[in-house]
């Protein structure tokens, strides 16, 4: 299955953070691409990726589970995304 998301688009454009944790889980934040903090978000991540994607409240859920069931991969996340408008296809 595919999922269609936004991608990012404007002079200070929405992006979304991922972040790997510590725990095995994964997390995932909309900001806007000047709040993204130089330093690690969330305090047990072991990586974070941001990409230029503008989801649904769903449809991050729905990446979210990808990433945790396996069906997409952290290293792939910045294969998506662009910041001059368009979608992305995600594989959930």
């Amino acid at each position: 299955m595919s999922l269609t998301v936004q991608n990012s688009s404007g002079s200070n454009p929405v992006v979304t953070l991922f972040g790997q944790l510590g725990d095995g889980r994964f997390a995932g934040k909309r900001m806007h691409e000047d709040e993204v903090p130089y330093a690690r978000y969330w305090d047990n991540a072991i990586d974070q990726a941001m990409v230029y994607i503008a989801p649904s409240d769903e449809q991050l859920d729905a990446i979210l589970e990808a990433l945790s069931e396996g069906k997409l991969a952290f290293s792939r996340l910045q294969d998506y995304g662009a910041a001059g408008g368009g979608t992305s296809d995600f594989p959930v």
